[in-house]
């Protein structure tokens, strides 16, 4: 299964304008938790694979994703054994509070905050279906603009290749802290 996704990395403030100008109290929020497993060298990481068990509304699923460098794609799949197989241990958990501002059956546009070893971010996430790429682009244009006009709000802003996936965030805090 192929995915596609947009981020905007965000800042906590662009992240709270954003949930009051477009969230509502009927918009809820949902908790998902991933705990991510690698070598003890970061060799999956580095190979751009993330290997991930996800807790959403009680239920635990196991998933192995490729990503593919320079593009919004990543390639779901997950062989049987496969985390033992690699000798994978667990490095930590993710936790994002998500809610949902818009879903139709072609693209969904949600707002992330992501709790991990102690530090915090925001995001704005689009996923969509590969053939509307097109849709999901001017979403994303439509946000930066409105962020833009609102000065210092973004910290980053772009695509895939400069607002890293949440697994890649995930590993890079983990190495900088086996670092020091």
């Amino acid at each position: 299964m192929t995915e596609c996704e947009k981020k905007l990395l965000l800042s906590e403030e662009a992240y709270n304008a954003l949930m009051e100008r477009f969230s509502s109290a009927q918009k809820p929020i949902v908790t998902q938790v991933n705990y991510y497993f690698d070598t003890d060298d970061f060799a999956m990481n580095r190979q751009d694979t993330t290997c991930r068990i996800r807790l959403k509304d009680g239920q635990y699923k196991a998933t192995m994703k490729r990503h593919t460098a320079g593009t919004d794609q990543s390639h779901a799949g997950l062989d049987h054994n496969a985390f033992t197989d690699m000798g994978l241990k667990l490095w930590g958990a993710l936790t994002t509070h998500r809610c949902v501002l818009l879903k139709n059956p072609h693209l969904e546009v949600v707002l992330d905050r992501n709790e991990y070893l102690g530090y915090t971010d925001y995001e704005l996430e689009i996923e969509y279906l590969p053939e509307y790429e097109k849709e999901a682009r001017a979403i994303l244009h439509f946000f930066q603009d409105a962020l833009t006009r609102q000065k210092g709000f973004c910290k980053k802003i772009g695509y895939c290749e400069t607002a890293p996936c949440k697994s890649n965030r995930f590993f890079k805090r983990i190495q900088k802290e086996k670092a020091t």
